[in-house]
């Protein structure tokens, strides 16, 4: 039989207890600071019960951890503070919202703001931002906008109603104009809204700031339409889905209307073209080629 106990005179005493001999044995440099003053086994161990308080108990960890008197056996303190651990509440005091990668409402909710960190495989060879990555987070932004407002549907970014009747929404323009692209490990702030524009149409806006200076450097417009998934036809906006997104419609230009490019990409050809490649099958990054360098 093996025990571990302690007394305040030892701080920690192991003891063994031989059937044969009828002895109990101690480590010997602890020996003499324990009294084991019984000629027989049921004396000592009732006069050892009575000598030495013993409180054991068994931690929560993988493999269980053995405590004496407060202590692991490895001699590291839990006692009371553990116990204080264990029952302390887990809830958290939420941080501030700026830079914490959280969007919330702006403007009396006409505006929504995110904020990102640009990630090292959202970059390219020149270690700032592609054109991939600001329209990714300018479409990851409006997707938020419309599911924070409470207006998303079972569709992707479709309000309640158009969900109803099949609907979704495509982009027919968008137009942006960028001042600076963001670096490695920058922080942006994006904010969005939406308006009007025309009688079958919404406008959506946009505009990116450096977190840390709040300087504009990304101005962004396009335009939405309502199209019937089934049929892949272009449909009129219902009035059901009109009020759905009118209370969230604010008269607001991210760019200027006399600023924005109107003039038509020539078509290329063999003769226009300054370079030609053949067998280069086209993805969507080299849609997103519209980066000035």
């Amino acid at each position: 039989m093996t025990s571990m106990a302690s007394s305040n005179s030892v701080n920690l005493v192991q003891c063994s207890y031989s059937q044969k001999s009828h002895h109990i044995h101690t480590t010997k440099k602890n020996l003499s600071r324990v009294g084991f003053l019984a000629s027989d086994m049921q004396n000592r161990i009732r006069i050892l019960r009575q000598s030495v308080k013993v409180k054991a108990s068994v931690g929560s960890f993988d493999k269980g951890v053995e405590t004496v008197n407060g202590k692991k056996v490895n001699g590291v303190r839990l006692g009371d503070q553990r116990e204080k651990i264990s029952s302390k509440d887990c809830s958290f005091e939420e941080p501030d919202d700026r830079g914490v990668l959280l969007g919330r409402f702006v403007e009396n909710r006409f505006v929504y703001r995110q904020t990102f960190a640009i990630r090292s495989y959202e970059i390219g060879p020149d270690k700032t931002a592609t054109m991939e990555t600001l329209m990714n987070l300018l479409q990851e932004t409006a997707l938020n906008h419309v599911t924070s407002a409470g207006l998303a549907g079972n569709g992707f970014g479709a309000t309640h109603e158009m969900s109803l009747r099949k609907l979704i929404w495509v982009v027919t323009r968008i137009h942006v104009q960028v001042e600076k692209y963001s670096s490695w490990g920058d922080v942006v702030e994006i904010d969005t809204w939406v308006n009007a524009a025309g009688k079958n149409g919404m406008r959506r806006d946009w505009i990116i700031r450096d977190f840390v200076t709040q300087k504009i450097i990304t101005r962004a417009t396009s335009t939405w339409v309502i199209m019937n998934r089934e049929t892949r036809r272009l449909s009129k906006i219902p009035d059901e889905v009109r009020n759905e997104v009118t209370p969230f419609y604010l008269n607001r230009d991210a760019i200027a209307t006399e600023k924005i490019d109107h003039e038509k990409i020539e078509k290329l050809t063999d003769e226009t073209a300054a370079r030609i490649r053949h067998g280069l099958a086209v993805s969507q990054t080299n849609i997103y080629v519209l980066r000035h360098y």
